[in-house]
């Protein structure tokens, strides 16, 4: 622990002194959005074509071959919808041709479309559906492969569709806390009537999507799979979030999306006591992303008044509790998201350097970790996991797909570019 301790020190020192421009960096992410367009995704212009336009999470050497993995992809599609909001106001700013971004974001948005209208078919039901919330995750199946330049295709879809007891491909909680972010960005940043029209349709059925009304009319958070019937994803795991929910699917969606007793004291005093407690538990790894990512589209911190300073300062305990994962912090785009959301104004910001020492650092080929002579190689920290989001991830190989400098690159020019 004190040898990680130590290195993790003289990491912070020393990697705000690697020497790169940022022209450099902007030829770091022009190559990685190329990249994702033509290698990590099916980029056909064409929403409904099956798979297409939903981002890999990596690349990685099976048996020698390459294969292309999904997981979670509605999450990471989440993600990917903020890179291109990022992007299109950035492109608005500096006089720039809006057209292509604005284009790709409406092709990512219609994947909502097309996962939720394909979720019943996947667990049995062949009659014409109709868009109710209930989304698969992804739709990438293993005849894709010759088209997506990889040998084979890892994914929820092809391991799960089909199998009508399966709940890995449906939906859960954690897909929402990253689709919101790409919502909200969208609503902030994009200045079309229609996508934000289609915004608040999609976030409308997703937070009703994870609401239950039983057989005595009792609303409960939890989700249910509307053809087999079971529970994909229980009440005890989403209820002490509901709060939340609730209160960004009303924003988003623009009409009162609280269900039960989401509104009430009871549930919002339960949400300030998860962000004051739960984001420091050790293995709490997806609770402190689900909070924060909530706490940053509400701009809510523990009842703060500045909620992006109570941002700061819990990245930082989470830091001091895990320095194992070797980041100077956490979630690092997740406090600047709260800023291009809800202004800088009035606000200490943290210095514009901690942020270019992760942009510098970033390796120009994309962060990869492979075995060389038995031996697992990977990019050196904080770039040697299988992304900032995830930062626990750190055991997973192959090329990843670097959505996390994309939008922290755009954020980090949307906060402290003049």
């Amino acid at each position: 622990m004190k040898k990680t301790l130590l290195w993790l020190f003289l990491w912070t020192l020393v990697l705000p002194l690697i020497s790169q421009t940022p022209e450099e960096n902007a030829v770091k992410y022009r190559y990685f959005r190329q990249r994702l367009n033509s290698e990590m995704m099916l980029f056909t212009g064409d929403a409904s074509v099956k798979g297409s336009h939903l981002p890999m999470e990596r690349r990685y050497l099976y048996r020698g071959e390459r294969m292309g993995h999904w997981g979670d992809a509605v999450w990471w599609q989440g993600h990917y919808l903020a890179v291109l909001a990022t992007e299109y106001a950035l492109k608005q700013r500096d006089g720039e041709n809006t057209a292509a971004t604005l284009r790709e974001l409406r092709l990512a948005l219609d994947v909502y479309r097309r996962l939720d209208l394909s979720a019943e078919r996947c667990f049995g039901d062949t009659t014409p559906q109709e868009l109710n919330g209930f989304y698969i995750r992804d739709d990438v199946g293993r005849e894709m492969a010759p088209s997506l330049k990889v040998r084979y295709v890892n994914s929820d879809y092809t391991y799960y569709c089909g199998h009508t007891d399966a709940r890995r491909n449906a939906p859960s909680q954690d897909q929402a806390w990253a689709s919101y972010l790409g919502f909200a960005l969208i609503q902030k940043l994009v200045d079309d009537t229609l996508l934000h029209r289609e915004v608040a349709e999609l976030a409308g059925r997703m937070v009703r999507g994870m609401q239950y009304t039983d057989g005595n009319g009792r609303a409960h958070w939890q989700i249910m799979n509307p053809v087999t019937g079971a529970v994909v994803q229980k009440e005890g795991d989403i209820q002490w979030l509901q709060y939340a929910h609730g209160e960004i699917g009303t924003r988003l969606a623009g009409r009162n999306l609280h269900a039960g007793r989401s509104d009430k004291p009871q549930w919002r005093n339960t949400w300030n006591l998860l962000q004051q407690n739960v984001l420091i538990d050790r293995d709490g790894h997806f609770t402190w992303y689900g909070v924060l990512s909530l706490a940053a589209v509400l701009n809510d911190g523990a009842g703060r008044q500045d909620c992006y300073q109570w941002m700061v300062e819990t990245c930082d305990k989470v830091v001091r509790r895990r320095p194992d994962m070797q980041q100077s912090l956490i979630f690092p785009h997740l406090p600047l998201i709260n800023l291009v959301l809800h202004g800088t104004e009035g606000r200490e910001l943290l210095p514009k350097e901690r942020y270019e020492a992760y942009l510098n650092a970033a390796p120009a080929s994309g962060c990869i970790t492979s075995e060389v002579g038995g031996e697992e190689v990977r990019t050196a920290a904080p770039w040697h996991s299988l992304s900032l989001f995830c930062p626990w991830h750190t055991s997973v190989t192959g090329d990843a797909n670097m959505l996390d400098y994309m939008l922290l690159y755009n954020l980090y020019r949307l906060v402290y570019e003049n």
